[in-house]
Order: C-alpha cells, then structure tokens, then sequence
C-alpha cells in the first residue's frame, strides 16, 4: 500500500496513516512525492509526473522481490489526487482511497488564490506552468483518470472543506459510478477530514473487504 502526502509536505506526515494499515496487516510504503521532503525536481506536476514516478518505484519493488500481495494506494489532497492519476495509468493498482482529492488542475488553482482571479488569467497561467514544466496540464485531472481504471475507488471528504470543496469528489465520483463511492465527512475541514477516527476504521474496513487475504 503506497501512502501519499499533500502538497508542500512529506511522507513524515503520513506516518499515522502507515502505522494504521501496518497494524492492519498492510505493507506501507510511504514516499516523497516529486519536489517534496527528500525527492528532487522543481515542477510539481499536479500527478502527472508523480504518477510515473510511483509506477517506477513499484518496478523498482517487484525487480528487489519487496512486493507482496496486492498492490494499492490510500492518499490525502495532491496525494489523493496523484493515488487516482496513478491508478488510470498502471493497471497493477487495484484499490484506491483518496481523501479530500481534486478533481482536476484546472479547477483547483482557483481556490488556492488569496483573491478572485479572472478565468482567462488562470487558464494562461496554468498553460505556461504546463509548458514551463514540460507536462500537459490537461493531464491532471482525476476525474479523467479514474475513467481508465477498474480499482475501486473509496472518497472522503469534508463538508466543510472550503479548500477544496466536496464537489470535487463527487465529480471524480460521477465519472465512475460503477467503482467509486463517495463519504462525506460532516464537520470536517481540509485539514482535520484524514484525522476523523471513523473514516480511518472505515477506509481500513473497507481496504480488507476487498481482499480478506490482504497483504
């Protein structure tokens, strides 16, 4: 199970997280994300490199025999929304939990700004970042993503998320109806949502549900 952390953080933050699916009999994989904590690069990508990076760090675990078991993710904000990327482009990922995820670059970059921006600024902007970092934007959109995999794919997300607002995963969700479900978390802001003691039984439940013999 790779665990993956939000933007501007690092896999220190996940650290609950792997403890609780270790507990649970998972194999936690946690990682620096591309230009996060310990790993290099100055683009952030928004999944679309991150994504090929974690099909890479899988190739490198099965070529050391470190793989075991079923291969998933569980991921929090960018990470959520990289856990999603990941699975539509690599068919060995067969379950997903992504807490509180975008549904695509486009319409997340609005809501980080401090003010309203006017729409043609921020579709400009978000082209040069692209042709700047050498990536298609377009491409960072779980909710395109999650049309290309057959994982399972748990969401949480807080009602009160005024970061990024719950609408997001019910659109990722709308994508997919046939393997998506969505958990609204009433009470729960961007931050606090990854720390509510029944999404965290839950998301384990429902990981082992899917394959009782679990890694």
């Amino acid at each position: 199970m790779l665990v993956l952390h939000g933007i501007r953080d690092s896999r220190a933050s996940m650290l609950g997280w792997a403890s609780l699916l270790g507990g649970a009999g998972f194999r936690a994989v946690l990682v620096d994300l591309r230009g996060h904590g310990r790993s290099t690069g100055a683009t952030l990508s928004y999944g679309v490199f991150d994504a090929r990076d974690l099909t890479r760090v899988l190739d490198d675990l099965e070529a050391r025999g470190l793989r075991v078991g079923h291969v998933g993710a569980l991921g929090v904000s960018y990470g959520a929304a990289t856990a999603i990327e990941w699975a539509g482009a690599d068919p060995r990922v067969e379950r997903v939990v992504a807490i509180a995820p975008f549904a695509s670059l486009a319409e997340v970059v609005p809501g980080y700004a401090p003010v309203s921006l006017p729409e043609l600024f921020v579709r400009r902007s978000i082209a040069l970042a692209g042709t700047m970092g050498g990536y298609d934007p377009a491409l960072a959109s779980p909710r395109d993503a999650i049309t290309h995999t057959r994982a399972p794919v748990l969401l949480f997300h807080g009602v009160q998320d005024d970061r990024i607002p719950y609408w997001h995963s019910r659109e990722i969700a709308a994508a997919a109806p046939d393997h998506a479900e969505v958990v609204l978390v009433d009470g729960a802001n961007h931050d606090t949502v990854g720390e509510d003691p029944d999404l965290r039984r839950r998301a384990v439940s429902w990981l082992r549900a899917l394959t009782p013999d679990a890694p």
